[in-house]
């Protein structure tokens, strides 16, 4: 990883003669390990998984101690009408029970009877209850509950997130593989050409063959350069492609020249560790998305337990005792105290019983999606499966095709050196077998595609940093 971060940013800033200039080879394990380290998409889904981590660190704020407290104080005409002192802490559980301790002291001309405290102030100690709606259950319970849920939600789709990523970036770098070894083929045929050319031309200049033989050899070399050029801006195409999923530390990086794939050992069910899954994949209700879709569910479900608790009465109960001193072993007196009760319950819970029926439909709805995503899913890996299957059958019958072209090609070059053959025969036997590697080279490119296809739709977590 080191030597391609430093390749990449000498390629940047640096200026390479042509001639030294080395090809290098970037592996697609190299490349998927940058990608997966610097690419946006990839830290925007780590932002999101802090987002989650963030909501939750908010919502367990609800059972925060609170302390509170304030002064009121009203003078007029050198007159104290009134000061109010008061200072309170409160202690939320789990439940819907609060824990409430306060101090206050109030004086003036005209306080209100109802403040009046003692001339050292007035402690007071208490619990707030709600006995029947929000006792074993309420918002801020269900809030925290709710965050959890998303939190793990968004780790997981945080992974579908990398993965689609990883995904798209194969199917560039397989593009990139394909149209580079589609160049070579033709670099190589326009060479065997040119030279077959020289060869012809100097055996013309001779006498040995006709003149005709040169022409139709230059109009071979001219087609290749002319199909060489071709496959040159189609991989030009791909490497720009290519470049699109190369970052490093926030910067866009050009795939360079000089980067070179190595098709004859690239394997890329294993590079993405899918090897042992190829015709054998996991079930889908462990997959992602499905994992996602239940959380959504698990979501609904502690909707449900809310709207079904606002079904009861509102019924409030407070009570304080009041002690002039905290610090008398018999302090606490229950002749002394403050306590009050409240209650309130719609009549016909209209609301309520809305709110519960919409919760139940969303979650009938998300378990008609879970199950139509599991169908979908599973038919869609099958499919992929198969693809490959056949794919590799065909590769293999491909390269035997290539083998036994390549067999005619040499058979008849040395028909031509016994003088049995022609130019022209020779050209076709080799358009044949250029045909036959261009398709072998395409099978391969949609196999390799459809690995990738199986590693996206599988959504697993790629591994091999």
């Amino acid at each position: 990883m080191r030597k391609l971060i430093c390749l990449f940013c000498f390629a940047v800033f640096s200026n390479f003669s042509a001639e030294a200039q080395e090809s290098e080879i970037f592996t697609l394990e190299e490349f998927l390990a940058m990608v997966k380290r610097y690419h946006p998409i990839v830290a925007q889904a780590n932002l999101d998984l802090s987002a989650a981590e963030a909501k939750l660190l908010k919502s367990r704020g609800a059972f925060d101690p609170k302390l509170e407290g304030g002064v009121k104080e009203k003078n007029f005409k050198g007159t104290e009408y009134y000061s109010l002192w008061k200072g309170t802490f409160k202690i939320p559980t789990w439940y819907g029970i609060d824990l409430k301790a306060g101090y206050e002291q109030n004086e003036g001309y005209y306080l209100n009877p109802e403040n009046t405290t003692p001339d050292d102030g007035l402690w007071s100690a208490g619990v707030n209850i709600r006995l029947a709606q929000g006792l074993l259950y309420n918002e801020r319970m269900n809030n925290l509950k709710l965050a959890k849920i998303f939190q793990q939600q968004s780790q997981v789709e945080r992974n579908i997130q990398i993965n689609q990523v990883l995904a798209d970036a194969t199917k560039a770098y397989a593009d990139w593989v394909y149209y580079y070894q589609n160049t070579s083929v033709y670099e190589e045929f326009l060479e065997n050409a040119f030279i077959r050319f020289e060869g012809i031309a100097t055996s013309s200049r001779l006498g040995e063959t006709p003149a005709i033989d040169t022409v139709e050899t230059m109009i071979t070399v001219r087609k290749r350069r002319l199909d060489k050029k071709q496959a040159e801006l189609k991989l030009q195409k791909a490497k720009l492609a290519l470049s699109n999923y190369l970052w490093i530390e926030d910067i866009p990086i050009e795939l360079d020249d000089r980067l070179r794939p190595l098709p004859e050992s690239l394997n890329f069910s294993e590079a993405l560790g899918i090897e042992s899954l190829l015709g054998n994949a996991k079930e889908v209700d462990d997959h992602p998305k499905i994992q996602s879709l239940e959380f959504d569910l698990e979501a609904y479900d502690l909707d449900i337990r809310l709207r079904r608790n606002q079904l009861l009465p509102k019924i409030d109960v407070e009570y304080n005792f009041l002690s002039e001193e905290i610090d008398d072993a018999d302090y606490i007196n229950v002749n002394n105290y403050k306590a009050g009760v409240k209650v309130s319950f719609p009549l016909f819970l209209r609301k309520e019983r809305g709110n519960l029926k919409l919760a139940k439909v969303k979650r009938e709805q998300a378990e008609f999606k879970i199950a139509e995503s599991q169908w979908k899913l599973s038919n869609k890996i099958r499919a992929t499966e198969r693809e490959i299957l056949s794919l590799q059958e065909q590769a293999v019958i491909a390269s035997e095709i290539v083998t036994e072209s390549q067999i005619m090609v040499a058979a008849e070059k040395r028909l031509f050196e016994m003088g049995e053959s022609s130019i022209f025969y020779i050209n076709t036997r080799e358009n044949k077998l250029i045909d036959a590697i261009l398709k072998r080279n395409k099978i391969d490119n949609e196999l390799n595609l459809a690995i990738a296809k199986l590693f996206e739709t599988l959504r697993i977590e790629y591994e091999n940093d």
